[in-house]
């Protein structure tokens, strides 16, 4: 085999160790991720732009249902990309995995 695709053998296998090893963002850094929720949950409702009005006008001041509804959809954007990054590093595994199997197959 040529050197060149012995260093793309090992290129291929080095991508798929580190996508392996790859640690859980969200078991890494999960305190990071509670205090800004938080934090968005109580300043989102009150921020306010230049000429407009704050979230909680919306609701006619209905503090409670405000922050519910900021923290929930917090709580639904991060599952969204948690499940989002898991697939796309699932697929991406796959691939690589079937690029160095094919390489592995006419190597010779």
């Amino acid at each position: 085999m040529s050197d060149l695709k012995e260093r793309r053998l090992k290129s291929l296998d080095y991508q798929i160790q580190e996508l392996e090893n790859r640690p859980n963002y969200y078991k890494k850094y999960w305190l990071r991720i509670i205090v800004i929720g938080v934090l968005v949950t109580l300043i989102a409702p009150e921020y306010t732009a230049k000429n407009s009005k704050n979230l909680i006008y919306y609701f006619d001041y209905n503090y409670p249902l405000c922050y519910t509804i900021v923290a929930l959809s917090y709580i639904v954007l991060c599952a969204i990309m948690l499940l989002t990054f898991n697939i796309q590093d699932k697929k991406k595994l796959k691939k690589l995995k079937e690029e160095r199997d094919l390489m592995d197959l006419f190597r010779s």
